[in-house]
Protein backbone atom coordinates (compact mmCIF):
# COMPACT_ATOMS: atom_id res chain seq x y z
CA UNK A 1 0.00 0.00 0.00
CA UNK A 2 1.08 3.20 -0.94
CA UNK A 3 2.36 4.88 2.77
CA UNK A 4 0.69 8.31 3.34
CA UNK A 5 1.29 11.39 5.38
CA UNK A 6 -0.77 13.58 7.71
CA UNK A 7 -2.60 15.25 5.08
CA UNK A 8 -4.72 11.79 4.45
CA UNK A 9 -8.08 12.30 5.07
CA UNK A 10 -9.64 8.68 4.92
CA UNK A 11 -9.92 6.39 8.31
CA UNK A 12 -11.10 2.60 7.52
CA UNK A 13 -11.81 1.13 11.21
CA UNK A 14 -12.58 -2.31 11.86
CA UNK A 15 -14.08 -3.26 15.26
CA UNK A 16 -12.89 -6.61 15.68
CA UNK A 17 -14.77 -9.41 18.03
CA UNK A 18 -13.92 -12.51 17.38
CA UNK A 19 -13.57 -12.73 13.61
CA UNK A 20 -10.56 -14.54 13.49
CA UNK A 21 -11.60 -17.05 11.11
CA UNK A 22 -12.90 -13.89 8.60
CA UNK A 23 -10.80 -10.99 9.08
CA UNK A 24 -8.22 -12.44 6.90
CA UNK A 25 -10.68 -12.43 3.65
CA UNK A 26 -11.80 -8.52 4.65
CA UNK A 27 -8.43 -7.72 5.16
CA UNK A 28 -7.12 -8.78 1.28
CA UNK A 29 -10.70 -7.05 0.10
CA UNK A 30 -9.33 -3.14 1.71
CA UNK A 31 -5.65 -4.47 0.29
CA UNK A 32 -7.37 -4.92 -3.42
CA UNK A 33 -8.74 -1.58 -3.44
CA UNK A 34 -8.39 0.50 -6.23
CA UNK A 35 -8.04 3.84 -4.14
CA UNK A 36 -5.46 3.24 -1.88
CA UNK A 37 -4.91 6.55 0.01
CA UNK A 38 -6.77 5.81 3.26
CA UNK A 39 -5.30 4.45 6.78
CA UNK A 40 -6.62 1.48 8.61
CA UNK A 41 -7.47 1.39 12.19
CA UNK A 42 -8.11 -1.78 14.22
CA UNK A 43 -9.89 -1.87 17.16
CA UNK A 44 -10.11 -5.24 18.79
CA UNK A 45 -12.87 -5.73 21.51
CA UNK A 46 -10.94 -8.04 23.80
CA UNK A 47 -11.89 -10.88 21.34
CA UNK A 48 -12.22 -14.32 23.06
CA UNK A 49 -10.66 -16.11 19.78
CA UNK A 50 -7.11 -15.93 17.79
CA UNK A 51 -8.55 -12.61 16.23
CA UNK A 52 -5.53 -10.52 17.39
CA UNK A 53 -2.83 -13.37 16.41
CA UNK A 54 -4.29 -13.32 13.01
CA UNK A 55 -4.33 -9.62 12.72
CA UNK A 56 -0.63 -9.73 14.05
CA UNK A 57 0.76 -12.56 11.53
CA UNK A 58 -1.17 -11.20 9.22
CA UNK A 59 0.36 -8.02 9.07
CA UNK A 60 3.88 -9.35 9.58
CA UNK A 61 3.44 -11.41 6.59
CA UNK A 62 1.40 -8.66 4.46
CA UNK A 63 3.35 -5.18 4.40
CA UNK A 64 0.95 -3.57 1.90
CA UNK A 65 -0.36 -1.33 5.28
CA UNK A 66 0.81 -0.12 8.56
CA UNK A 67 -1.96 0.11 10.46
CA UNK A 68 -2.93 1.41 14.13
CA UNK A 69 -4.09 -1.74 15.98
CA UNK A 70 -5.71 -0.91 19.96
CA UNK A 71 -6.47 -4.05 22.04
CA UNK A 72 -8.99 -3.36 24.40
CA UNK A 73 -8.30 -4.86 27.86
CA UNK A 74 -12.10 -5.94 28.55
CA UNK A 75 -15.21 -6.26 26.25
CA UNK A 76 -16.73 -2.82 25.79
CA UNK A 77 -19.60 -3.17 23.25
CA UNK A 78 -20.00 -1.89 19.65
CA UNK A 79 -21.26 1.66 20.05
CA UNK A 80 -18.34 2.48 22.51
CA UNK A 81 -15.77 1.29 19.44
CA UNK A 82 -17.52 3.35 17.43
CA UNK A 83 -17.60 6.35 19.45
CA UNK A 84 -13.80 5.01 20.66
CA UNK A 85 -12.66 5.57 16.43
CA UNK A 86 -14.77 8.31 15.53
CA UNK A 87 -13.33 10.63 18.92
CA UNK A 88 -9.84 9.09 17.96
CA UNK A 89 -8.88 9.61 14.52
CA UNK A 90 -7.68 12.74 13.04
CA UNK A 91 -8.62 12.28 9.87
CA UNK A 92 -11.55 14.62 8.16
CA UNK A 93 -13.56 11.03 6.25
CA UNK A 94 -14.33 7.62 8.26
CA UNK A 95 -15.65 4.99 7.15
CA UNK A 96 -16.45 1.51 9.68
CA UNK A 97 -16.45 -1.69 7.60
CA UNK A 98 -17.70 -4.85 9.38
CA UNK A 99 -14.52 -7.59 10.12
CA UNK A 100 -16.44 -10.51 8.53
CA UNK A 101 -17.80 -8.72 5.00
CA UNK A 102 -15.64 -8.20 1.88
CA UNK A 103 -15.50 -5.42 -0.16
CA UNK A 104 -15.25 -4.81 -4.09
CA UNK A 105 -12.15 -3.49 -5.31
CA UNK A 106 -14.12 -0.33 -6.78
CA UNK A 107 -16.18 0.25 -3.54
CA UNK A 108 -13.97 2.86 -1.17
CA UNK A 109 -12.78 5.18 -4.67
CA UNK A 110 -16.09 5.18 -5.83
CA UNK A 111 -17.85 6.00 -2.20
CA UNK A 112 -14.73 8.85 -1.81
CA UNK A 113 -15.22 10.46 -5.60
CA UNK A 114 -19.13 10.67 -4.49
CA UNK A 115 -18.41 12.42 -1.27
CA UNK A 116 -15.41 14.84 -2.70
CA UNK A 117 -18.03 15.67 -5.29
CA UNK A 118 -20.48 17.93 -3.45
CA UNK A 119 -19.28 19.48 0.02
CA UNK A 120 -22.94 19.79 1.15
CA UNK A 121 -22.83 15.83 0.75
CA UNK A 122 -21.87 14.85 4.40
CA UNK A 123 -22.73 11.00 3.73
CA UNK A 124 -22.71 8.49 1.26
CA UNK A 125 -23.14 4.68 1.48
CA UNK A 126 -23.90 1.93 -1.40
CA UNK A 127 -26.26 -1.46 -2.07
CA UNK A 128 -24.32 -4.73 -1.05
CA UNK A 129 -25.56 -8.66 -1.44
CA UNK A 130 -25.41 -10.88 1.13
CA UNK A 131 -23.73 -14.33 1.44
CA UNK A 132 -23.64 -16.65 4.14
CA UNK A 133 -20.85 -17.80 6.66
CA UNK A 134 -19.14 -19.81 3.95
CA UNK A 135 -19.03 -17.10 2.16
CA UNK A 136 -21.76 -18.34 -0.59
CA UNK A 137 -24.21 -16.35 -2.34
CA UNK A 138 -27.32 -15.51 -0.93
CA UNK A 139 -30.52 -14.25 -2.39
CA UNK A 140 -31.16 -10.65 -0.95
CA UNK A 141 -29.18 -7.62 0.51
CA UNK A 142 -29.38 -4.39 1.73
CA UNK A 143 -31.07 -1.84 -1.02
CA UNK A 144 -31.56 1.02 1.09
CA UNK A 145 -30.97 4.69 1.77
CA UNK A 146 -32.23 7.96 -0.55
CA UNK A 147 -30.29 8.15 -3.75
CA UNK A 148 -30.97 11.68 -4.41
CA UNK A 149 -30.26 15.33 -2.59
CA UNK A 150 -34.01 15.87 -3.22
CA UNK A 151 -35.33 12.53 -1.93
CA UNK A 152 -32.67 12.86 1.34
CA UNK A 153 -33.70 16.59 2.44
CA UNK A 154 -37.13 15.91 1.78
CA UNK A 155 -36.90 12.70 4.12
CA UNK A 156 -34.95 14.33 6.44
CA UNK A 157 -37.56 17.43 6.45
CA UNK A 158 -40.34 14.67 7.16
CA UNK A 159 -38.25 12.70 10.06
CA UNK A 160 -37.95 10.20 8.41
CA UNK A 161 -35.25 7.10 9.62
CA UNK A 162 -32.11 7.12 7.39
CA UNK A 163 -31.52 3.15 7.10
CA UNK A 164 -27.83 2.51 5.46
CA UNK A 165 -25.21 -0.31 6.26
CA UNK A 166 -22.25 1.09 9.15
CA UNK A 167 -20.29 0.96 5.19
CA UNK A 168 -20.56 4.28 4.96
CA UNK A 169 -18.32 6.68 4.01
CA UNK A 170 -19.20 10.19 6.17
CA UNK A 171 -17.64 13.63 7.16
CA UNK A 172 -16.15 13.32 11.14
CA UNK A 173 -17.45 16.80 11.63
CA UNK A 174 -21.01 16.43 11.51
CA UNK A 175 -20.54 12.59 12.96
CA UNK A 176 -18.71 14.56 15.86
CA UNK A 177 -21.54 17.94 15.90
CA UNK A 178 -24.55 15.21 16.26
CA UNK A 179 -23.28 13.44 19.35
CA UNK A 180 -21.39 10.63 17.63
CA UNK A 181 -22.60 7.08 19.11
CA UNK A 182 -24.92 7.37 22.12
CA UNK A 183 -23.60 5.16 25.11
CA UNK A 184 -24.86 3.09 28.13
CA UNK A 185 -25.66 6.39 29.80
CA UNK A 186 -28.63 7.04 27.27
CA UNK A 187 -30.15 3.56 28.40
CA UNK A 188 -30.92 1.14 30.89
CA UNK A 189 -29.04 -1.73 32.16
CA UNK A 190 -30.30 -5.09 31.12
CA UNK A 191 -29.26 -8.01 33.61
CA UNK A 192 -28.77 -10.81 30.39
CA UNK A 193 -26.40 -8.60 29.57
CA UNK A 194 -27.61 -7.14 25.75
CA UNK A 195 -26.52 -3.76 25.23
CA UNK A 196 -29.46 -0.92 24.22
CA UNK A 197 -26.45 1.24 23.19
CA UNK A 198 -25.42 -1.21 20.64
CA UNK A 199 -28.78 -2.03 19.14
CA UNK A 200 -28.80 0.08 15.67
CA UNK A 201 -26.41 2.28 16.99
CA UNK A 202 -25.49 3.30 12.82
CA UNK A 203 -28.91 4.54 12.55
CA UNK A 204 -28.93 6.59 15.15
CA UNK A 205 -26.49 8.27 14.35
CA UNK A 206 -28.01 8.43 10.84
CA UNK A 207 -30.43 10.14 11.95
CA UNK A 208 -29.03 12.57 14.24
CA UNK A 209 -26.55 13.63 11.13
CA UNK A 210 -29.65 13.98 8.68
CA UNK A 211 -31.00 17.01 11.09
CA UNK A 212 -28.13 18.81 9.06
CA UNK A 213 -30.79 19.03 6.39
CA UNK A 214 -31.64 22.54 7.76
CA UNK A 215 -28.22 23.69 6.63
CA UNK A 216 -28.42 22.12 3.26
CA UNK A 217 -26.54 19.20 4.05
CA UNK A 218 -27.71 15.78 2.75
CA UNK A 219 -26.96 11.89 2.80
CA UNK A 220 -27.21 9.55 -0.18
CA UNK A 221 -26.85 5.86 -1.02
CA UNK A 222 -25.45 5.02 -4.12
CA UNK A 223 -27.70 2.59 -6.15
CA UNK A 224 -24.57 0.04 -6.38
CA UNK A 225 -23.80 -3.59 -4.70
CA UNK A 226 -20.02 -2.91 -3.73
CA UNK A 227 -19.11 -5.09 -0.83
CA UNK A 228 -20.81 -8.50 0.60
CA UNK A 229 -22.44 -8.62 3.74
CA UNK A 230 -22.14 -12.20 5.67
CA UNK A 231 -24.86 -13.08 7.38
CA UNK A 232 -24.86 -16.26 9.86
CA UNK A 233 -27.04 -18.97 8.95
CA UNK A 234 -26.00 -21.44 10.60
CA UNK A 235 -27.98 -19.90 14.12
CA UNK A 236 -30.78 -17.55 15.19
CA UNK A 237 -27.93 -15.06 15.81
CA UNK A 238 -30.38 -12.68 17.10
CA UNK A 239 -32.44 -14.21 19.53
CA UNK A 240 -35.73 -13.05 20.96
CA UNK A 241 -35.03 -11.23 23.64
CA UNK A 242 -32.16 -9.30 21.60
CA UNK A 243 -34.63 -8.47 17.99
CA UNK A 244 -37.19 -7.47 21.16
CA UNK A 245 -34.45 -4.42 22.02
CA UNK A 246 -33.27 -3.66 18.42
CA UNK A 247 -37.38 -3.22 17.99
CA UNK A 248 -37.60 -0.81 21.30
CA UNK A 249 -34.68 0.78 20.24
CA UNK A 250 -36.19 1.80 16.75
CA UNK A 251 -39.41 2.74 17.80
CA UNK A 252 -37.22 5.17 20.27
CA UNK A 253 -35.22 6.45 17.78
CA UNK A 254 -38.10 7.46 15.52
CA UNK A 255 -39.91 9.14 18.20
CA UNK A 256 -36.75 11.45 19.15
CA UNK A 257 -36.25 12.25 15.78
CA UNK A 258 -39.51 13.15 15.06
CA UNK A 259 -39.25 15.29 18.41
CA UNK A 260 -36.05 17.08 16.73
CA UNK A 261 -37.97 18.20 13.90
CA UNK A 262 -41.03 19.58 16.37
CA UNK A 263 -38.22 21.43 18.24
CA UNK A 264 -39.23 19.85 21.29
CA UNK A 265 -36.79 18.49 23.61
CA UNK A 266 -35.78 14.47 23.30
CA UNK A 267 -36.72 12.20 25.60
CA UNK A 268 -34.25 9.34 27.73
CA UNK A 269 -35.10 5.87 26.75
CA UNK A 270 -37.28 5.19 30.33
CA UNK A 271 -39.47 8.30 29.90
CA UNK A 272 -40.09 7.09 26.47
CA UNK A 273 -41.12 3.68 26.65
CA UNK A 274 -43.21 4.88 29.98
CA UNK A 275 -44.85 7.05 27.68
CA UNK A 276 -46.20 4.57 25.31
CA UNK A 277 -49.82 3.34 25.44
CA UNK A 278 -50.84 -0.11 26.05
CA UNK A 279 -52.16 -0.50 22.69
CA UNK A 280 -49.03 0.64 21.39
CA UNK A 281 -47.07 -1.63 23.40
CA UNK A 282 -49.70 -4.69 22.40
CA UNK A 283 -49.04 -3.57 19.02
CA UNK A 284 -45.27 -3.77 19.02
CA UNK A 285 -44.86 -7.04 21.04
CA UNK A 286 -47.06 -8.35 18.13
CA UNK A 287 -44.86 -7.21 15.14
CA UNK A 288 -41.88 -8.01 17.12
CA UNK A 289 -42.89 -11.90 17.97
CA UNK A 290 -43.97 -12.18 14.50
CA UNK A 291 -40.87 -10.77 12.98
CA UNK A 292 -38.96 -13.66 15.13
CA UNK A 293 -41.13 -16.28 13.84
CA UNK A 294 -39.88 -14.74 10.47
CA UNK A 295 -36.34 -14.76 10.91
CA UNK A 296 -37.20 -18.69 12.65
CA UNK A 297 -38.40 -19.58 9.25
CA UNK A 298 -35.64 -17.94 6.71
CA UNK A 299 -33.33 -20.27 8.58
CA UNK A 300 -35.37 -23.75 8.45
CA UNK A 301 -35.33 -22.97 4.45
CA UNK A 302 -31.56 -22.34 4.26
CA UNK A 303 -31.46 -25.74 6.53
CA UNK A 304 -34.60 -27.40 3.91
CA UNK A 305 -36.31 -28.03 7.30
CA UNK A 306 -39.63 -27.98 5.35
CA UNK A 307 -41.90 -28.09 8.12
CA UNK A 308 -40.30 -25.77 10.42
CA UNK A 309 -40.35 -23.55 7.69
CA UNK A 310 -44.05 -23.50 7.07
CA UNK A 311 -45.09 -23.85 10.44
CA UNK A 312 -43.15 -20.65 11.25
CA UNK A 313 -44.33 -18.83 7.97
CA UNK A 314 -47.81 -19.44 9.86
CA UNK A 315 -46.89 -18.26 13.23
CA UNK A 316 -45.33 -14.61 11.86
CA UNK A 317 -48.83 -14.83 9.53
CA UNK A 318 -50.87 -14.42 12.75
CA UNK A 319 -48.81 -12.15 14.28
CA UNK A 320 -47.40 -9.57 11.55
CA UNK A 321 -49.05 -10.31 8.33
CA UNK A 322 -47.33 -7.52 6.68
CA UNK A 323 -43.60 -8.14 7.84
CA UNK A 324 -42.46 -10.05 4.36
CA UNK A 325 -43.77 -7.08 2.16
CA UNK A 326 -41.56 -4.66 4.27
CA UNK A 327 -38.47 -6.93 4.24
CA UNK A 328 -39.32 -7.59 0.49
CA UNK A 329 -38.94 -4.41 -0.48
CA UNK A 330 -35.43 -3.27 1.83
CA UNK A 331 -33.88 -6.32 1.17
CA UNK A 332 -35.26 -7.85 -1.88
CA UNK A 333 -36.15 -5.77 -4.90
CA UNK A 334 -34.19 -4.96 -7.78
CA UNK A 335 -31.00 -2.64 -7.23
CA UNK A 336 -31.51 -0.16 -9.75
CA UNK A 337 -29.67 0.39 -12.91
Amino acid sequence: MKQIDNSCCLTIVLCVYNAGKYIVETLESLRNQTFKDFRLLILDDHSTDASREVVRRYFAENLWATPEIIEFPENHGTAYLRDYALRHCTTQLVMFFDSDDIAKPEMVGKLYAKLRSDPDLIAVSCYCNYMDADGKKLNGGLFLGPKTKTESLTKAAAGKMMFMPIQTLFRREYALRAGGYRQAEYFPKRKDGIRYEDMSEDVDLWGRMSDFYREGKYIVTLPEVLFLYRKNTNSLSTGFAKARVMGQKLLYIKANQLRRRANLPELNFGDYWASLSLWKKFNFERQNLGAYFYRKACFAWVKRRLIATAWNLLLGGICSPLYPLEKYRANFRKKSK
